[in-house]
């Protein structure tokens, strides 16, 4: 009785899927959001030498952060080019201001590089070490901000100092829980918690060896830690890159600002402000700090903007600050699905006729 030829399974197309989901979410973002509609309006009739030097600088603050995570990865023998990291960089950034309380970043850039072959608790442990840096730069810099316009905010608009303290807290807070996770008795505790959670569902945890993918993480982390204490120079080099380009990302908030017509307030001003609305907006839960954000630079920007033009500058600042972001992330994050698709059924057919040919 002849057999009939088993019937080869369907692989469903997660990578295309994805790809058209990230396309149409960013269709319907500008169909549907009005305001973000409105931008390209008042981006025409404003000075456009300011404008360029806004998009100049923040393409620069993208160059350190790839900068920072080569320096990370090259610490730790990893070989890895500057348009890896670069790209790592926006895909981390871009995932970040689309899911809530910026959690998506890190676990996605380790996705990515799980691809070359970069195991993930080496990779989470850089990437964390990485937002550790940052966090650093980012509570320095508004702690200086804080100490030199105190007396400014507190006469002209004190209620946003009980925010700013509560912020800064917060953020301080995080450098700590984060740098406690490179002590062994501490990740170690954090991994026996997902054990026991995972334990719940054994069902799942079985089918996916949940128990034996938080092993590997745990002694890829802890490889890192053993390793990285002989190369703290790294760290610190890290933490010093990111204090420029922390005063990057804020200082698009003055170009903006000059390009509206504004020239009172100086430069040094303008960063502090916009450090301390970032200090105290970035922890709140929702994708990007959106709405925080608004609210926050309505609150801080006040006393700047006073030519009824505060609505107009808040939507410019979010653009160049937040939906160019994820416009390039997004367009980055479908390019480099597809890249991957192709490279993979490339060598897909490659192997296919090499054992045609061998057999």
């Amino acid at each position: 009785m002849d057999q009939q030829p088993e019937k080869k399974k369907k692989k469903i197309p997660w990578a295309m899927l994805y790809m058209i989901a990230t396309i149409a979410a960013v269709v319907l973002f500008g169909v549907f959001n009005r305001q973000f509609a409105s931008v390209f309006y008042t981006i025409t009739h404003l000075t456009p030498g300011f404008l360029t030097i806004a998009v100049v600088v923040s393409v620069v603050f993208f160059f350190f952060e790839g900068g920072v995570v080569l320096l990370l990865m090259r610490s730790q023998n990893i070989p890895m080019r500057m348009s890896t990291s670069m790209k790592i960089s926006l895909i981390g950034i871009y995932y970040s201001y689309i899911t809530p309380s910026s959690t998506g970043g890190q676990p996605m850039q380790a996705a990515y590089l799980r691809r070359d072959k970069i195991p993930v608790g080496l990779s989470t442990a850089v990437l964390i070490m990485k937002f550790f840096c940052y966090q650093c730069a980012f509570v320095l810099c508004s702690l200086v901000s804080l100490l030199l316009f105190y007396g400014k905010i507190s006469r002209e608009n004190p209620g946003v100092l009980p925010i700013i303290i509560v912020g800064l807290c917060i953020n301080g807070g995080s450098i700590v829980f984060f740098g406690s996770m490179f002590c062994r008795p501490v990740l170690g505790a954090l991994c026996r918690f997902v054990k026991f959670l995972a334990g719940r569902f054994q069902r799942l945890s079985q089918r996916f060896h949940i128990l034996e993918t938080i092993d590997k993480f745990q002694a890829d982390f802890d490889s890192y830690t053993d390793d990285f204490k002989e190369k703290k120079k790294a760290v610190v080099w890290g933490i010093l890159l990111s204090i420029p380009q922390f005063i990057l990302q804020m200082s698009v908030l003055y170009f903006i600002y000059r390009a509206f017509g504004y020239g009172q307030a100086g430069y040094v001003e303008l960063v502090a402000i916009q450090s301390l609305l970032q200090a105290s907006v970035s922890f709140m839960p929702m994708p990007g700090a959106s709405g925080a954000q608004e609210i926050g630079f309505s609150s801080f920007l006040r006393p700047y903007f006073v030519n009824n033009d505060l609505y107009a500058a808040v939507m410019v600042w979010r653009f160049f600050t937040y939906y160019l972001v994820v416009i390039a992330g997004a367009l980055l994050v479908v390019a480099d699905q597809f890249l991957y698709k192709r490279r993979q059924n490339a060598g897909e057919s490659a192997r296919q006729a090499e054992g045609r040919n061998g057999g």
